[in-house]
């Protein structure tokens, strides 16, 4: 039985080899995720040597078998599964000693650990081996049995024969009997080689061979007189179990499909062509600039400003002087030209300091000056003969105080500052402020410090060119 199971095995491995070679897709390498089978078949039991209360050899007959479990696909290759495989067996006579028989049932659960190999399209071929525990339940029976031969006892008086393969001390007179019906459990293991087809991405049709061992095994056992009851307890020893089973089911993967991967197929490169990359200054490509021509002279100007320049359009012409009137009154090309002001300060120097500031200071905890008013009067002095570009105020305080309050005292300064500015008719728009609170002092002190000199509005103008006075 053993080698019809080996040659049914290797039947199914030759008949899909025509398949392995033509195939092109690669299945169930990258297909990760848990999975469920079922499969059933047929499964006969190795050979066995019962010792102790019935001695003797037995020989397995194949019967059915039933396999049930669930894994986890890794990918690359790799599973791991849950294995539960039962099995039937008629071991027949024991020792082929007449009213003798012995049957097992093997249940063995198993953890497998299993790699496939992937390069076969669709047939998905794989090894394994696994390592868990083989409950066996048994049952064993061995009787004295009538001596057919001398029915009157002309040989023995009893018209009985003594079953060889169940032992214990008896009498002349009386018949025995052994039994045995108990269950035991051993650690065993199992080598598995199997063959998968890919149904779709995730319904396989999966073929396998496994060859089982587990431990001798030990069941409880009787022997018994027939006529007076009478009992004796003993044992029976199953040495080295084992099992040959071929299977055929299903495994199911649960989960999305990983995209089938396909070897790229190569296309070399194009031979590279030479092109003309350089352009010339006539929009032509060639390939160096020593092929380009020669360009044409460039054209003259045609135009003449009203200094006499020769330029080729009327906007490239440096513009004309500009009339400015003075604050006396007097009309010049040149504002150096111009009377001196007050305190002795031309209108040139005036307005050729692109900024001016001022800063305004302020009483400890208040949000107005005094100095307010006079402060702005003498800023907005250039903006009678100068264009004002725009103004900054930005409000500042000590360090005494909490850190958010004096962010809302220094925003009130700069509100001072700006309301005068646009009462005194600065345009609103020209116009920014901000507060800074005791982040930028402009005397360094520790928290907490009361300081004068930080306690300050600054007003920055940024002036333009002159304007009030340009006709």
């Amino acid at each position: 039985m053993k080698h019809q199971l080996l040659i049914a095995a290797a039947a199914t491995a030759l008949m899909a080899a025509p398949t392995f070679a033509s195939a092109q897709d690669s299945y169930g390498s990258d297909d990760a995720g848990w999975y469920i089978k079922g499969a059933a078949g047929y499964g006969s039991g190795t050979d066995l040597d019962l010792t102790g209360t019935v001695v003797g050899d037995v020989e397995a007959e194949g019967n059915a078998a039933g396999n049930l479990g669930f894994g986890y696909d890794l990918g690359e290759n790799w599973r791991f599964e849950v294995d539960a495989t039962t099995m039937w067996n008629d071991y027949g006579a024991v020792a082929q000693a007449p009213s003798s028989f012995a049957k097992l049932r093997t249940d063995a659960l198993m953890l497998n650990a299993i790699y496939d190999f992937s390069d076969f399209g669709r047939w998905v071929p794989y090894v394994g081996a696994g390592i868990g525990l083989v409950r066996g339940d048994s049952t064993v029976s061995a009787h004295d049995f009538p001596n057919e031969a001398d029915p009157l006892g002309t040989f023995t008086g009893l018209g009985r024969t003594v079953n060889p393969t169940c032992i214990g001390e008896r009498n002349q007179f009386d018949a025995f009997s052994c039994d045995s019906s108990d269950k035991d459990t051993s650690l065993g293991y199992q080598l598995l080689a199997g063959l998968g087809y890919a149904i779709t991405d995730k319904l396989t049709w999966d073929t396998n061979y496994r060859y089982m061992q587990a431990g001798d095994q030990e069941y409880a056992a009787t022997f018994t007189n027939s006529a007076t009851g009478a009992a004796r307890d003993g044992q029976v020893d199953f040495d080295g179990i084992g099992a040959h089973q071929l299977l055929t089911g299903f495994r199911y993967r649960f989960g999305d499909s990983a995209p089938k991967v396909t070897a790229p197929v190569y296309t070399p490169p194009p031979t590279p062509v030479a092109t003309a990359d350089y352009r010339c200054w006539d929009g032509t490509m060639v390939f160096s600039s020593s092929e380009c021509s020669a360009p044409p002279p460039p054209p003259e100007p045609t135009i003449r400003c009203w200094d006499g320049t020769m330029v080729f359009d009327q906007a490239s012409c440096s513009p004309e002087p500009v009339m400015v009137t003075c604050p006396d009154g007097s009309r010049t090309s040149d504002i150096n030209f111009c009377p001196t002001l007050n305190e002795g300060t031309s209108v040139a120097e005036l307005c050729g300091e692109q900024y001016r500031q001022e800063i305004i200071y302020y009483e400890f905890d208040k949000g107005q000056s005094a100095e307010t008013r006079n402060t702005i009067n003498r800023i907005l002095d250039a903006g009678q003969f100068c264009d004002i570009d725009n103004i900054r105020v930005v409000g500042h305080t000590d360090t005494s105080g909490a850190a958010s309050y004096n962010l809302a005292l220094s925003k009130r300064r700069a509100a001072d500052a700006l309301n005068e500015l646009v009462r005194q008719g600065v345009d609103r728009n020209k116009i920014t402020s901000e507060g800074k609170g005791e982040t930028e002092p402009f005397v360094q002190t520790g928290d907490g410090v009361k300081e004068q000199l930080n306690r300050r509005t600054e007003v920055l103008i940024t002036l333009g060119s002159i304007g009030a006075m340009v006709n």
